[in-house]
């Protein structure tokens, strides 16, 4: 396989991820209550999720018309740690899995620590207390401040547990 073969095929698995992720996140802001304001709580992450998608598009196209430019040295996974690499994937699915299930604060809380056992940390109680004090101050700043929706999950409604920190009812 050529060099710029090679990156047409990194370029379509990029392509690839933005694009579902994107359409996931349409699926979550269909999810958010409307309002009648013309710039309601849906606004800015419909927003955010449609430009994912046409971003994916558009990797994906480039990736079909070759216009994905120089391949450079470091470029792709030939140079890379593909156990890091597999277990950064696994993390997002870590992720997706735990907000599905249990909802926002703990996908936080589980997917930091994750993170940061695939980058070598091991101070139990520096990532557990980071994890919960990040958990925090995004759950107070998102659902808080911003009044984004924080869905319930499917195994567990874990917003009864946190709706203290957002003043929730």
């Amino acid at each position: 396989m050529g060099s710029q073969e090679y990156k047409i095929k990194v370029e379509y698995g990029v392509a690839a991820v933005v694009l579902l992720v994107g359409l996931f996140f349409i699926y979550q802001a269909f999810t958010i209550e409307t309002s009648r304001e013309s710039v309601g709580p849906r606004t800015l992450p419909m927003m955010l999720a449609i430009s994912l998608v046409i971003g994916g598009l558009w990797l994906g196209l480039r990736a079909f018309l070759g216009k994905t430019g120089d391949l450079k040295a470091g470029y792709g996974f030939l140079e890379s740690d593909v156990k890091r690499i597999f277990l950064i994937v696994a993390c997002g699915v870590l992720f997706v899995t735990t907000f599905w299930a249990f909802g926002y604060f703990l996908a936080v809380v589980v997917t930091l620590i994750a993170m940061l056992l695939t980058f070598g940390v091991r101070n139990w109680i520096a990532m557990i207390l980071g994890a919960v004090i990040l958990a925090l101050i995004f759950q107070w700043v998102f659902m808080g401040v911003m009044l984004l929706n924080d869905p319930k999950g499917a195994i567990v409604d874990m917003r009864p547990y946190t709706n203290w920190i957002t003043g929730a009812k």
